[in-house]
């Protein structure tokens, strides 16, 4: 594996596990807007099915639109439990930040 800023090889013996409360953020952010460019996509896929209606008549039509309109509740729901869960690294990174605070001078490389 490859070492990246935030993020250490899988040889975890000889090297520190060093995640910084920027880094947290940095990527809190970055997925926040990943989801909510995906979840944009899934609702424009679910709404997809609208279009059928002008051509296509009749209950496979129907039950398309009730399965893609089920589909769609379900998928925002997720996407609602996803960017919370999302907002859960500023609020490690915020702890991460008063322990680190509250030790100084306690802990090894502060």
């Amino acid at each position: 594996m490859e070492e990246k800023e935030g993020v250490v090889n899988a040889d975890l013996e000889q090297k520190e596990i060093v995640v910084t409360t920027e880094f947290l953020r940095q990527k809190q952010e970055e997925w926040k807007e990943m989801a909510v460019q995906a979840e944009q996509l899934f609702c424009e896929a679910a709404d997809s099915v609208k279009t059928l209606e002008p051509i296509f008549y009749g209950k496979p039509v129907l039950t398309l639109k009730t399965v893609f309109l089920d589909q769609k509740e379900k998928g925002i729901k997720n996407f609602e439990r996803l960017l919370r869960h999302l907002e859960k690294l500023d609020t490690i990174a915020f702890v991460y930040e008063k322990v680190e605070r509250e030790n100084r001078g306690f802990i090894k490389g502060n």
